[in-house]
């Protein structure tokens, strides 16, 4: 593989740091994935990439690394990058720490915002146009025309579904083992997307404490409730959106979305961020090029 090295992509968002290593083609040739504390957990971020990397890889690349997501939060505060913005200004914006090439998050004044690594996967998107939701643990909703990113709006609804499961009133203290069943995720999407009528929140417990909901289909239900309200918040029926997300979370806003009218097209969010992470080191000329070992 090393002759063939031509490029390593890092993701590092939470506590999940991922990595892949391309030919000059873009093909993956191998690729990586472990769990760590947060980026700001870590004084020296690069010293643990380069030490996953050399354990990954059983060598220190001597290639162009790049990298995406919570290592470029010191970039933050670069005030040229803010939308609307063609993507191809992130390839000249590259930030670089410790032999690292991070790409920038692109701002939004009003009101404020921040892609936090959601840039890259727009830009792997083959110029994407209309509106996009990539679904995950921090959902983002953009308008894209033509190469650049007009705006965009970032909601927690999966991180606050955790929260509320695991702290509060709706906590699963005592609820007992969870099953997903997806007619209860159902019932309560199609519930939330009814705008004038849609039920809050306590709806759940309520319904729990009323018998008409099982306790463990709680998660189900407060799934489906946020993410119908999410989905309601953004699009109309007979929107096209391109919905960019994978495994349970595709399934859910893509019904969600299907349940909305709306014509949806879907596609990997792995698969784009690749893509962009590729793409940006390309467009920047950093592909193949002797960087010397990190």
């Amino acid at each position: 593989m090393k002759d063939k090295l031509a490029l390593i992509g890092t993701e590092w968002a939470g506590t999940q740091l991922r990595a892949w290593a391309f030919d000059g083609d873009g093909e993956i040739l191998s690729s990586f994935h472990t769990r760590e504390e947060p980026v700001a957990g870590h004084r020296d971020w690069p010293g643990r990439i380069r030490f996953h990397l050399a354990e990954w890889l059983g060598f220190s690349p001597e290639v162009a690394v790049i990298g995406c997501g919570d290592v470029s939060a010191s970039l933050a505060g670069n005030a040229s990058l803010n939308a609307p913005l063609p993507l191809t200004h992130l390839a000249s914006h590259l930030g670089l720490q410790a032999g690292i090439h991070l790409v920038p998050w692109i701002g939004q004044l009003s009101p404020p915002d921040l892609t936090c690594g959601a840039e890259t996967v727009l830009f792997g998107l083959d110029e994407a146009n209309g509106s996009v939701c990539i679904a995950g643990h921090h959902t983002r909703h953009c308008v894209v025309e033509h190469g650049r990113v007009l705006e965009f709006s970032t909601e927690i609804t999966a991180e606050l579904r955790d929260l509320l499961l695991s702290h509060g009133t709706l906590a699963l203290n005592g609820a007992g083992a969870q099953s997903f069943d997806m007619k209860v995720f159902r019932d309560w999407v199609e519930r939330a997307l009814d705008t004038d009528d849609s039920p809050p929140v306590f709806s759940v417990e309520a319904a729990i404490r009323q018998g008409s909901l099982s306790a463990g289909n709680k998660a189900a239900a407060l799934a489906g409730l946020m993410i119908g309200a999410d989905v309601a918040a953004h699009y109309d029926p007979g929107d096209e959106v391109l919905l960019v997300a994978d495994g349970p979370l595709l399934e859910a806003y893509g019904f969600a979305l299907d349940a909305l009218g709306a014509d949806v097209e879907e596609t990997s969010a792995a698969e784009a961020l690749q893509d962009g992470l590729f793409e940006i080191a390309d467009l920047a000329g950093l592909l193949g090029e002797d960087k010397g070992a990190l």
